[in-house]
């Protein structure tokens, strides 16, 4: 497993940095360090927090310019990882009322469908950012927003946390979840990918009753008509309901 560093620095950009370049360390330090050094010199000035050591600011500055990245790349790169989230979110979606059809081929079909994207691209985006595909569809389940809520006491470090929590809950999900098939697989199997999670010794945030969020997830039930289109007919079933996991520790 690969941890998230949620526990020190600044965990929102660390997260982004992990949801964008999964398997690319150089280009995920280049993206971080650059996202330090656009919100830094504002924090500084507002003189919130302790300033960070020069040795800090040098290597952030080097890592900044270690590798190549533009915009078309970020938007690519994004864009890719919301495919693959959200062929997750359906395939969750699918679970809750025809878990028989729940397979990643079901989802595809119809984010295919969705999209008007080759299978093939589907295929690629999935593959490219599967180790934190869990990421993706729960950024994608909450709105794809992350915000704070003073008036609530619910801080913009408590939503990313939350959304941590959220995703480890979707990610124990897909781990144990398998088709009743001779043989069948996990949908999200450890055994061939390392996944990005919630350090070891982290403990989730405990939320007050005033928070918006509280770390459950919310999965919605696809329409009938949807599941048509794979030849399947839907129990009923509400159109969206919370589920809560247990943390994936």
């Amino acid at each position: 497993m690969r941890y998230l560093n949620i526990a020190a620095g600044e965990p929102w950009a660390e997260t982004w940095g992990v949801m964008l370049f999964p398997e690319d360390e150089t280009k995920r330090r280049t993206y971080i360090a650059r996202l330090w050094a656009g919100f830094y010199p504002i924090d500084e000035e507002a003189k919130f927090g302790e300033p960070l050591p020069r040795s800090v600011l040098l290597s952030i500055m080097k890592a900044a310019v270690a590798a190549p990245i533009d915009e078309a790349e970020i938007r690519a790169r994004y864009y890719e990882g919301m495919v693959a989230g959200e062929q997750l979110k359906v395939l969750v979606a699918i679970a809750q009322s025809q878990p028989k059809r729940a397979s990643w081929n079901t989802a595809s079909k119809l984010v295919e469908r969705q999209t008007g994207r080759s299978r093939a691209f589907l295929y690629r985006a999935r593959s490219r950012y599967l180790p934190a595909a869990h990421l993706w569809a729960a950024y994608i389940l909450r709105g794809q927003q992350f915000h704070g809520d003073n008036a609530r006491g619910y801080t913009a470090l408590d939503d990313v946390l939350v959304f941590v929590t959220e995703a480890m809950a979707l990610l124990q999900w897909a781990t144990s979840f398998k088709l009743d098939r001779k043989e069948a697989k996990p949908t999200l199997d450890r055994n061939k990918v390392d996944f990005w999670v919630a350090p070891p010794d982290w403990p989730p945030p405990t939320p007050n009753a005033q928070w918006p969020r509280d770390g459950r997830v919310r999965v919605p039930t696809l329409p009938e008509e949807w599941l048509r289109r794979v030849g399947t007919k839907p129990l009923k079933h509400s159109s969206k309901k919370p589920v809560h996991f247990a943390l994936d520790k």
